[in-house]
């Protein structure tokens, strides 16, 4: 086995593991210390600064739109592309980004409530995409090129652990919730 194979191995077995989406959310609001090779430029002082970024949402909006990265890319492996099929449990309801807004906004303003998935099925460079939406009335509908059928995805309406055969929640690419109930 050569040094590429098993590094491919190695991100493949990572890019299997379940995680929740308030670990992911958690991964994009991190502070960054920018450092050597990747300095922060001063306009003051006009020079380049160790520095730490830090991303924070400014306010809630009625409808939130996440989109997981289901790919990585890599300059030093073969395949270059890998698709990240980790299952991501997605909180049906309650998803609260208290932790996430930056001081001074008000967190008075309900949960957010699940309300739609667009799956991707496939590879980088090519596949096909379903929808699971719910309406107003909590039914769940799935969407399949001209195919429409009630069914629930199992990932978003049980509290427990993920099956390890759901696909609904290893091809999860774009969330919607709505503010509220």
């Amino acid at each position: 086995i050569n040094a590429e194979y098993g590094e491919s191995f190695e991100r493949l077995e990572k890019f299997q593991k379940p995680l929740d989406l308030y670990d992911c959310l958690n991964a994009f609001v991190k502070s960054e210390e920018l450092l050597t090779g990747n300095k922060w430029y001063c306009g003051e002082c006009r020079e380049e600064q160790n520095a730490i970024t830090t991303t924070s949402v400014s306010h809630l909006p009625p409808f939130l739109l996440l989109q997981l990265n289901r790919f990585d890319f890599s300059s030093t492996t073969v395949p270059r592309t890998e698709k990240i099929r980790c299952p991501v449990h997605l909180p049906s309801r309650d998803l609260d980004l208290s932790s996430m807004v930056a001081n001074g906004v008000d967190l008075t303003v309900p949960p957010y409530t699940l309300c739609g998935v667009i799956h991707h099925h496939g590879g980088y460079g090519g596949g096909h995409y379903t929808v699971h939406t719910r309406d107003m009335r909590d039914e769940w509908r799935y969407y399949n090129d001209v195919s429409v059928s009630e069914r629930a995805p199992l990932a978003y309406t049980t509290d427990g652990p993920i099956p390890d055969n759901d696909s609904d929640a290893r091809s999860a690419y774009v969330l919607l919730y709505r503010r509220g109930p």
